[in-house]
């Protein structure tokens, strides 16, 4: 194919199939050499503002076209001069003291589109910076036909498209072609170099998904964003060229946000990977190092990373009075060597506390015995202790726990409400408030929502009557239910309030002896019933019967109290040291010890909906 059918054929579909953007992206800064006349750019980020007028001006630019998304194979233009107005095929941006203004139909650009960009013909050359939201889109190729593409490539590295495109035999043969300064298109050779932030027309024979010598798949399409309830993702990097490569990930800050209207940086996003490394005995998580390199990964192999957030890594963020609060954002660059590919992934993560205004932190627990810091946040928190040493009364030391031949394990339920109280539960029921719905103030005759439904956390099922529009958590057999959580350790039937001391909760248990679930009381036993002889008269304390006291104490740890390097832990998986001492069972008191974990089950900062 020579220069003349390469511009005979001019102008293709742009076919560039994009995924949905995030709600926020993380920000950085594309900057793109502009020369007198025609330039024909690649777009890596969102530009915000998006708004054209914003973004050029400044600059000493005559006019702006961009391909209107079609599915037609060939527009026939000779070159980028002959496009007029108006052009169905083309969106035209046109400034604002052009007499032509009113005929503008492009008023934003977007992240992975081609633009024709025509500066005066006495302007100087301009680095044109925009910041923006990195963004990761892929190419849709129009099949059997030339196609309007950039690519992602490191700035001022220059691969050549025979090196670019080793992998696939779908572009390799070509042709290529470049927009000159004059506006025509011109065909170049295989050995040609490729600038980062051009726009090519790129031959496609047959079907393609080729995006450049590394292939990125994110299990969410717009990048790693872990929200708030998030904890890990895998990051899947390919090797889509025909040789070995070395694959290196950077972590990089992300940039100050252009406008105030969106969360600010409240911090750099600390991530976890997972290793497996049989030379260093490592097999769990570990803090991301800046740099991690893959070294060798074979042609059409895949490099897998599991990623995990570290929200109580997260360096503490106070959001200023009246601003949009804050969000943990990174990037994580993508190259590889020799160098042909880069990628900017944004990362973003909410922190473990709301950052609308106030300030990040430990969750402050108030109880009784005081108040202190603990790494709580509010709402149900399930898990189980293990006990594994018991003092023995009868040993020289009967107040040291010794370590028992097996272990025992019982579950235990805490819950946090919004005023940093805590409440070690015996038992809770799920279920689901429907919500309300109102008259729309603009439309009475259409109904909106009034109050959206929300899970309700009771500890007692008779509460359920009391509280209008409940419904069941979960289906069984088809029917809604409730979902039930309890533990046999504890026999206490309201939640019982926990003090604060330091970094431990704690709170003491009592259970009466003629309660009916005391171990020394048997109902049908005459010796254990606490009752005279007669069965008429009860007996007092200590005849039959003891009271049975617990003191229960939680001591949260850093890390894991085994060592494991868990994800998500200091964040939704919390543990430590557990303790209690038993008086009432024996003459002496006996003591126990062991570890515990909990997780975050639900959110719900309220029990029984208030009443």
């Amino acid at each position: 194919m020579n220069n003349a059918t390469c511009s005979r054929l001019g102008w293709v579909v742009a076919a560039l199939q994009f995924t949905a953007g995030a709600a926020f992206g993380q920000w950085t800064t594309q900057t793109l050499a502009l020369q007198p006349g025609w330039n024909a750019v690649f777009l890596e980020i969102q530009p915000e503002p998006a708004e054209c007028d914003a973004l050029f001006g400044g600059l000493p630019v005559e006019r702006v076209w961009g391909w209107n998304r079609r599915f037609t194979s060939v527009q026939f233009i000779q070159d980028a001069s002959e496009l007029t107005v108006p052009n169905p095929d083309w969106l035209l941006y046109l400034p604002p003291t052009h007499r032509l203004a009113g005929e503008m139909t492009l008023f934003s650009l977007h992240a992975g589109k081609c633009y024709l960009i025509k500066l005066a013909q006495d302007a100087a050359p301009t680095n044109w910076s925009i910041r923006g939201k990195a963004v990761v889109r892929k190419v849709a190729w129009l099949s059997d036909s030339l196609n309007l593409a950039g690519f992602r490539m490191p700035a001022g590295v220059a691969p050549t498209f025979q090196q670019f495109f080793s992998g696939s035999t779908n572009h390799l043969a070509g042709p290529f072609c470049r927009l000159s300064a004059a506006g025509a298109w011109q065909q170049i050779p295989a050995t040609f170099s490729m600038r980062s932030g051009e726009a090519f027309w790129v031959r496609t024979q047959g079907k393609s998904e080729f995006v450049g010598p590394l292939d990125i798949v994110l299990e969410q399409s717009t990048g790693l964003d872990f929200g708030r309830v998030l904890q890990e993702q895998t990051l899947r990097i390919r090797n889509a060229s025909a040789a070995a490569r070395t694959v290196v990930l950077t972590t990089l800050p992300s940039e100050a946000p252009s406008s105030a209207d969106g969360p600010a940086v409240a911090g750099d996003v600390p991530l976890s990977y997972w290793v497996e490394s049989s030379s260093t005995n490592i097999v769990g998580w570990t803090n991301l190092p800046p740099v991690l390199v893959r070294s060798n990964l074979a042609s059409g192999a895949e490099w897998a990373i599991r990623l995990a957030v570290r929200r109580a890594g997260m360096a503490p963020y106070a959001a200023p009075a009246g601003g949009a609060g804050g969000l943990y954002q990174s990037l994580i660059e993508v190259t590889d060597v020799p160098s042909l590919t880069r990628v900017v992934l944004p990362v973003s993560a909410a922190g473990p506390a709301d950052l609308s205004g106030a300030a990040l932190g430990m969750a402050r627990v108030a109880g009784q015995g005081g108040s202190g810091a603990l790494p709580l946040q509010p709402g149900l928190w399930m898990g189980s202790v293990v006990l594994d040493e018991v003092s023995q009364p009868a040993s020289f030391t009967p107040l040291e726990p010794q370590p028992t031949p097996a272990t025992f394990q019982f579950r235990v339920l805490l819950h946090m409400d919004s005023s940093g109280t805590v409440r070690l539960l015996q038992k809770v029921l799920q279920m689901w408030q429907e919500g309300t719905l109102k008259p729309d103030p603009q439309d009475p005759a259409r109904l909106v929502v009034d109050q959206p439904g929300r899970f309700v956390l009771l500890t007692d099922e008779s509460l359920a009557a009391q509280i209008p529009g409940l419904t069941g958590a979960t289906l069984r057999d088809g029917t809604p239910v409730g979902r039930r959580f309890s533990t046999v350790a504890f026999g206490f039937r309201a939640p019982q309030a926990m003090g604060v001391s330091g970094d431990t909760l704690s709170c003491t248990v009592a259970m009466g002896y003629d309660d009916s679930l005391n171990p020394f009381k048997h109902g049908y036993h005459p010796d254990h019933d606490n009752l005279d002889e007669r069965f008429e008269e009860k007996l007092p304390e200590g005849a039959e019967s003891h009271t049975v006291t617990r003191q229960i104490q939680f001591q949260f740890t850093a890390g894991d109290p085994e060592g494991l390097l868990l994800a998500g832990w200091g964040d939704n998986q919390l543990g430590g040291i557990y303790r209690e001492t038993v008086t009432g069972l024996h003459r002496s008191a006996i003591h126990c010890s062991g570890r515990f974990r909990l997780y975050r089950a639900s959110s719900t900062p309220v029990l029984n909906n208030g009443l």
